[in-house]
């Protein structure tokens, strides 16, 4: 009588990392809900079993890559704002826009920051109130450091000013980042948001002047 063959065992923790690095682009290149885990063991080369045993439900698996992500994200923006204080130019508009949205937007097309953003553009399109629990978890606390920084600059401004700009400044970030030909389209080519740089270079331009410009609100 022959005797069935065991299926493979992966090294421990080589599961766990294969369906991070399966999901990543599927949550990315679609609407997280319309990825079953059939499509994520299939990808990720495991069984249905161990993505129920390490990440229990869709909705976790993908806040556990964001929130990973994000953090990693907002690190390198802290670090950045750190180091503008250190070199004296903590007050610098330009320097403390480019801090915040270098990390972002400085991504090539297809690599895991461009999967990201595209991850973040679609939780923003989600009203749902988990996924403006998960952006909040991201980001609230590192865009209130920015805006912290902002004010101190932007002694004219009232902190309702500084939020509302701040707020459009978040905005044209990720619509940015969102922008899946559009701006290329209509602009014949001239522009197109995959040039990083030149996206960073006339955000830098436009919101430092949008930021300056005078109060609309009294300053305390």
């Amino acid at each position: 009588m022959m005797l069935k063959k065991k299926s493979e065992r992966l090294p421990q923790g080589e599961a766990y990392q294969r369906i991070l690095e399966a999901a990543e682009p599927l949550f990315a290149e679609r609407n997280p809900e319309l990825v079953s885990f059939r499509d994520l063991a299939s990808a990720a080369g495991v069984s249905l079993s161990a993505i129920n045993y390490h990440f229990g439900t869709r909705q976790a698996l993908f806040r556990h890559i964001f929130l990973r992500r994000a953090r990693a994200q907002t690190e390198r923006r802290s670090a950045s704002l750190q180091q503008l204080k250190l070199t004296g130019l903590e007050n610098d508009i330009e320097a403390i826009i480019e801090a915040f949205v270098q990390p972002a937007l400085n991504v090539q097309p297809g690599d895991k920051h461009d999967l990201f953003n595209k991850m973040r553009a679609r939780l923003v399109a989600d009203a749902s109130p988990d996924s403006r629990a998960t952006l909040s978890e991201a980001y609230d606390v590192n865009d209130r450091l920015f805006v912290e920084a902002l004010a101190k600059a932007l002694p004219h401004l009232s902190l309702k000013d500084v939020h509302w700009r701040f707020h459009f400044l978040v905005g044209s970030m990720i619509y940015t980042m969102s922008d899946f030909g559009q701006l290329a389209e209509i602009s014949s080519g001239v522009c197109s948001p995959e040039d990083s740089s030149e996206s960073i270079r006339y955000i830098i331009q436009a919101f430092a002047a949008a930021l300056r410009a005078p109060a609309t609100s009294p300053a305390p």
